[in-house]
């Protein structure tokens, strides 16, 4: 009788100890945690992306190598996983190119604030095709203030970036962004050239003299393929691209691999969702260590975190005169005449 009621309660203790680690167990896929904190609110977010980042390292520091190298292990884990993607045709569009130049005062206040301010660049022919100011709002402690950022940005939308988190989980956090069109002979310089285009700047008490410093990166961008999910009328556009110092060298110091799709009905979209996550979740288990930037679970996907705190030093962004000359060749074309991979110009 006595080893009877020891073994009750032992059993008794057991399931209540489960019952409780069940209870406060962390919800593995994050469309489920931001649906808990926003029952209603995520009617407005516009589209989702899986980001996950790659270590020139593991796979060659030649952005051209590396980003082949990459595209062929994608391929060959998803048809190991059965994810499905579809590859694009051919054709001689090549590689993308452009600068992504990230903006700040000297003490980092835009930063402080939760503000991302960027120019990016693109090129065609080795000259400046197009540029466009690009100003987001991030707050990943307290979400609920992204809904109401930059209200006086009327064309302002909201995007939920998925990316790695510790031990092998994925992370999410929203961004608020607005983008506009910039003069390449009148790129902004001050807060308050900055604010002239994007008004909002005004309204965050800095010193409206204060220059603006860029810290940069050379970026070729390639979009391979697809990825199918279910519950969409059409694909998942897969973006790769490869990051280089501007003003020096040849070698990528980080890549990324990432796909995304708009989001409709944000609530009615599970299947999508849960497919989505559950791909860049297996990417990130199962090819972290082949591939993975280390410490990945602390840039949660974003290049522009690691640029900015991974113990990289570049000088200030002066432009891309010394760059000219650079990477900006057609793609080499194969022996039956095909390119490598293709991209759209947008």
């Amino acid at each position: 009788m006595k080893n009877r009621l020891s073994l009750m309660l032992g059993l008794s203790f057991i399931f209540l100890s489960f019952a409780a680690l069940s209870a406060g167990a962390k919800e593995s896929h994050p469309h489920k945690v931001q649906i808990a904190k926003h029952p209603e609110a995520l009617e407005i977010v516009e589209a989702r992306e899986m980001k996950f980042l790659i270590d020139p390292a593991k796979v060659g520091f030649d952005p051209e190598t590396g980003l082949t190298t990459i595209w062929k292990k994608i391929k060959a884990f998803a048809k190991k996983e059965n994810i499905v993607l579809k590859e694009k045709k051919f054709n001689a569009d090549g590689f993308t190119y452009s600068t992504k130049v990230y903006f700040d005062t000297p003490e980092g206040d835009l930063t402080k604030l939760g503000y991302v301010v960027r120019i990016t660049t693109k090129y065609f022919g080795g000259k400046p095709a197009s540029a466009a100011l690009t100003v987001k709002f991030i707050d990943r402690d307290n979400p609920e203030r992204v809904f109401d950022a930059m209200p006086d940005e009327e064309d302002a939308s909201i995007e939920e970036n998925v990316g790695p988190a510790a031990n092998y989980t994925l992370d999410t956090y929203l961004e608020k962004a607005t983008k506009i069109d910039v003069d390449l002979t009148d790129v902004p310089v001050t807060l308050a050239d900055f604010a002239a285009l994007v008004p909002h700047l005004k309204t965050l008490g800095l010193d409206p003299k204060t220059k603006l410093v860029g810290i940069g990166a050379y970026s070729i961008r390639m979009k391979p393929g697809f990825v199918i999910l279910p519950g969409m009328p059409f694909p998942a556009g897969i973006s790769m691209e490869a990051w280089l110092p501007v003003e020096s060298g040849e070698k990528a110091f980080v890549y990324d691999f990432s796909f995304g799709y708009p989001t409709g009905d944000y609530y009615d979209m599970s299947k999508t969702h849960t497919a989505a996550e559950n791909i860049i979740q297996k990417i990130y288990q199962k090819m972290d260590k082949e591939i993975g930037l280390p410490q990945n679970a602390q840039w949660r996907g974003s290049k522009a975190t690691y640029l900015r705190k991974g113990g990289l030093t570049f000088p200030e962004y002066t432009g891309i005169k010394n760059l000219e000359m650079r990477s900006y060749k057609p793609p080499k074309k194969g022996k039956d005449g095909t390119i490598s991979f293709n991209d759209d110009p947008s």
